[in-house]
């Protein structure tokens, strides 16, 4: 018998609970990205807890605010302690939700000003694979985080598991940006990576921009399904500084 068990998620403790969760692994290695999503403005205790509660208050209200037709909040908790060890968010989408293209993203949770600026940026650029290859419906990744004590443990499994019964039962596709601690779980469960990005500065920004790269700096992400070779932006006035990322998309 699992020691955890998976459930949809129902209560904004919960969901505080997740967000726990993530900034405790996004330092277990420490992923200089994931403060583009979870941003802490400081560098004291204080400042941390400030950071956390923002981030609980801001995805409670955007989980209220969502279709819960497209939204999916998973969470796993070990039954010794009813302690929430993993979480997850697919989103389900009837075709492209961006058919015209990836629009600015609107990164209201960092202040205004180039910082976010170039947040939002870089998202944009990395969800161009999606808006490329989400033509019928399909199911994607958001998110997924599993506490850094309970790794290899089975729970990534467990929602992988969750997600791909229902991918299966509607014949659809899933895709996955997915960076190197990730990756291995993913292929294991179907995916594939199909290309690797490159994320460019535009070459008029500023030296914030430059600074901003290497603090910010994206880790390896991949994506699973289909054998393509690979996305090749215009770069035509973009600096030589990248971010690497990939895209994986379900080889089912």
């Amino acid at each position: 018998m699992s020691p955890y068990t998976l459930k949809k998620l129902q209560t904004r403790e919960e969901l505080d609970a997740v967000v726990d969760v993530i900034f405790k692994a996004q330092y277990s290695p420490y992923m200089p990205s994931s403060s583009i999503f979870f941003p802490v403005s400081g560098y004291s205790l204080e400042d941390r807890a400030a950071g956390v509660a923002a981030s609980q208050e801001r995805l409670w209200k955007e989980h209220l605010a969502a279709d819960p037709a497209i939204n999916h909040w998973i969470i796993v908790e070990e039954n010794a302690s009813s302690k929430i060890v993993g979480g997850c968010l697919w989103k389900w989408h009837d075709g492209n939700p961006f058919p015209d293209g990836v629009p600015k993203p609107n990164v209201y949770w960092w202040p205004e000003g180039e910082a976010r600026e170039f947040c939002e940026e870089m998202i944009r650029q990395s969800m161009t694979p999606r808006s490329l290859w989400m033509h019928g419906k399909n199911a994607g990744l958001y998110m997924m985080v599993v506490d850094p004590d309970h790794r290899s443990r089975g729970v990534g499994g467990l929602m992988m598991e969750w997600a791909n019964t229902r991918i299966d039962e509607m014949g659809i596709e899933g895709f996955i940006e997915a960076n190197e601690l990730g990756r291995r779980l993913y292929e294991k469960w179907g995916y594939r990576v199909v290309m690797k990005l490159d994320l460019f500065i535009p070459s008029n920004k500023s030296d914030l921009w430059n600074k901003l790269a290497h603090e910010l700096k994206m880790p390896p992400w991949y994506a699973s399904k289909f054998d393509q070779s690979g996305f090749k932006p215009n770069r035509a006035g973009l600096s030589g500084i990248s971010i690497p990322m990939y895209f994986l998309i379900s080889n089912r």
